[in-house]
């Protein structure tokens, strides 16, 4: 493939944007990464501490607590405590300004709620959320970053003592019993299916779609990871953004979220087309010089 200037794609994708009728922007971990939420599958990233064999279903969880409660401790503050003390960064900001311009569904893989605190209004979080907890019955309840930094502290002590006591009572607000039957939080773990309706919705939104956005995911996790190649089979045209190069067909934006969307963004609509300027524009754009350093691909 032919290396071009940055420019010269990103007014190609800012085209495609401004002339799309319906607009998904399919994200993973990489868009949270500059919130200080660490990538899963990266090198160096997430399983690679904890092996998802061990601490990423119910079975193996059990296990952890019943053998090494101290590490399970840690395990759960490393998940709680970056979320519990994100907010968002101008990827997410940026991807909110867009639907103020262009009809957007967001379909995330994420469950650390950045998208709608950032001001997007139609988001599926296929994996869940780990600001709500589920009951046995079939119930949910929202929890807030206040809840989670809570929790985070708790786990902290728990860890330092080793104590399984000490551990279960610093989960209280994310896993327990109550009249209701037993909560645990609102993510999916391995081999469980995908969160529904969102799961639902967002297989709809993407068979809608003529633009898709593919930010930050690693396309590694099944079936997610299916949706760019079925958005493409029914004629939806693909944008990606991502420090490395995706494994199928379309244009590449390469760089940071951060510093990519914004500038599409800009590029795109302008520093105030309809309502924009309130997403406070100055702010989302500090990232475009750093954009203006990398190479795009198609």
């Amino acid at each position: 493939m032919s290396e071009r200037p940055v420019g010269d794609d990103l007014r190609e994708a800012a085209l495609r944007l401004r002339r799309a009728q319906q607009v998904v922007v399919f994200t993973g971990a990489g868009v949270s990464a500059e919130s200080g939420i660490a990538t899963f599958r990266d090198e160096g990233g997430f399983w690679d501490r904890f092996p998802p064999e061990r601490f990423a279903h119910v079975p193996g969880l059990l296990a952890a607590l019943r053998d090494e409660p101290a590490r399970l401790a840690e395990f759960f503050r490393e998940v709680v405590a970056p979320i519990a003390h994100a907010a968002p960064n101008p990827a997410h900001r940026a991807i909110a300004a867009f639907e103020q311009a262009v009809p957007v569904v967001v379909v995330t893989q994420n469950v650390d709620g950045l998208h709608q605190e950032a001001g997007s209004s139609h988001v599926h979080e296929i994996h869940g959320s780990l600001l709500a907890v589920r009951s046995a019955l079939g119930g949910t309840a929202q929890l807030t970053r206040g809840d989670l930094r809570a929790t985070a502290r708790a786990l902290e002590q728990a860890g330092a003592t080793g104590s399984r006591r000490r551990l279960l009572w610093a989960l209280r607000r994310l896993i327990g019993l109550s009249h209701r039957g037993t909560y645990r939080p609102d993510v999916v773990m391995f081999g469980e299916p995908l969160r529904e309706p969102d799961w639902a919705l967002a297989r709809r939104a993407v068979r809608e779609c003529d633009l898709m956005l593919v930010v930050g995911t690693s396309g590694l996790v099944m079936p997610a990871a299916g949706l760019p190649s079925e958005a493409r089979a029914r004629g939806a045209r693909l944008i990606f953004v991502d420090p490395a190069p995706p494994e199928e067909p379309g244009l590449w934006l390469q760089g940071k979220a951060g510093a990519v969307l914004p500038a599409l963004l800009r590029e795109a609509f302008g520093a105030e087309p309809g309502g924009l300027a309130r997403f406070e524009l100055e702010g989302l754009l500090e990232g475009d010089k750093e954009a203006d350093r990398g190479h795009v691909r198609r």
